[in-house]
């Protein structure tokens, strides 16, 4: 585990839901690159945005109100797993009052969704390449994963050593900042996960999207100052 988790524990549902202001999102994603609980954190609370968007407000009012109800005998080790995540979301705080909303309907969620995962057959991943749009030393492939709330996205992003000094020197500091993009067949664009990437350096990222996999015409890999496509891939 990271030497600093305890400073960006409590970051991950900001980070999720989207509440990070772009310099935290940075910190926060490059903090993951090296810490595994953290990854996990995040990778359980990825589905959370595509279920808050299915439902209305007066539904969530309704869930917020409504016992959970518990099946009749469950299997010990569930809600022994069940109730442990439910004391973990108790005592977490985020800094945002849609953070406390969105716990409070996990919790709920949870106690639905879990016995249904457990039964459902695992879906078919399809691994797409991307192809190089402008000119650069960078190669990537990704994992796409239909689940229940959308496509679960595992990249990796290779920023290829030329072994030229000038490629290192017009590097920054810290890297190239890159961002994934999931266009939809209508055309709309979404913004699903940043990273930076050195000469020599390989990126793993875990991502998400309430899109279905169906519904996604391409991926897109951008720069994040002037927005242009270095990498592009179709699934399918």
């Amino acid at each position: 585990m990271s030497t600093d988790h305890a400073r960006y524990a409590e970051w991950d549902s900001a980070y999720v839901l989207g509440a990070l202001s772009p310099a935290e999102r940075r910190e926060f994603e490059e903090h993951l690159e090296g810490c595994e609980a953290c990854r996990r954190t995040v990778a359980e609370l990825t589905p959370i945005p595509g279920l808050l968007a299915r439902l209305s407000p007066e539904r969530a009012e309704a869930l917020l109100d409504e016992p959970v109800a518990v099946p009749r005998a469950p299997r010990p080790e569930l809600l022994d797993a069940v109730r442990r995540e439910g004391r973990r979301r108790r005592i977490r705080r985020t800094r945002l009052r849609v953070g406390f909303a969105a716990a409070a309907v996990v919790v709920v969620l949870t106690a639905i969704l879990v016995p249904l995962a457990l039964m459902r057959p695992v879906a078919d991943a399809e691994t797409v390449a991307f192809e190089t749009v402008s000119d650069v030393p960078v190669t990537a492939t990704a994992v796409l994963t239909p689940v229940g709330w959308g496509t679960r996205i595992d990249l990796d992003c290779r920023y290829e050593a030329t072994g030229s000094a000038d490629a290192a020197d017009d590097a920054a500091d810290d890297g190239w900042p890159y961002v994934l993009v999931v266009v939809e067949r209508d055309g709309s664009r979404s913004e699903v996960s940043s990273w930076r990437a050195m000469p020599g350096a390989t990126a793993r990222l875990e991502a998400g999207t309430a899109v279905a996999l169906e519904d996604i015409a391409s991926l897109e890999i951008r720069t994040v100052a002037g927005g242009d496509v270095l990498l592009s891939a179709r699934p399918g």
